[in-house]
């Protein structure tokens, strides 16, 4: 059994790189969801509430 340990390590380690990429790519995309959040918000201040009611009223087409 011993014979098996450096591939127990390497596939120890693969999965915590794996898994600190992937960690990575949520912290990213959360800023990405962060910013947009924001210019979303001052879109709809400088449009004002017209605008937003207007853009509430147009029909939206169904997600594939």
């Amino acid at each position: 059994m011993p014979d098996n340990w450096p591939f127990v390590i390497a596939a120890y380690g693969l999965a915590a790189i794996v898994l600190a990429l992937y960690w990575r790519f949520l912290v990213r995309r959360d800023k990405e969801l962060d910013d947009a959040r924001v210019v979303r918000r001052e879109l709809r201040e400088a449009s004002g509430a017209s605008g937003l009611a207007q853009a509430e009223s147009r029909p939206r087409s169904p997600l594939p």
